[in-house]
């Protein structure tokens, strides 16, 4: 039987969430190469193509350091988990729990604390 990793987020931490979401999309996004496929990795395509379509925008890039330096003031605990849960990564949520050896309720707690604790710093340092 799976159990709920995620825990039950309060209104009044619904942005910090939406945040954190942003953010984890936008750090994958980062992370994948941007390459044409040729045998050489030299191939560049022709730049006035008309099937090209602009890439969508997932975060501003201030929006997303101003998260990362909130992230980087938490607690390991809870920054830990708030990366397990909202960054994509090749394992699944549950693994990577397993491997930091975080019980799901555990998970919980920590996620709603450290929810709190990136809203206050992000609100914190946005007013410096």
């Amino acid at each position: 039987m799976r159990q709920n990793l995620i825990a039950e987020i309060p209104l009044n931490l619904r942005e910090a969430d939406e945040r954190l979401t942003r953010y984890g999309r936008w750090a994958m996004e980062r992370l994948r190469r941007q390459r044409c496929g040729s045998a050489e990795g030299r191939y560049r395509s022709f730049q006035d193509d008309e099937d090209r379509a602009p890439r969508e925008i997932l975060q501003h890039i201030d929006e997303a350091l101003a998260c990362q330096r909130a992230l980087a003031h938490l607690p390991e605990l809870e920054r830990k988990v708030l990366t397990i849960l909202y960054v994509p990564q090749r394992l699944p949520i549950e693994a990577q729990l397993r491997i930091a050896h975080i019980p799901p309720r555990l998970c919980q707690e920590r996620h709603l604390r450290g929810l709190r604790m990136f809203e206050n710093i992000l609100s914190r340092l946005s007013h410096d």
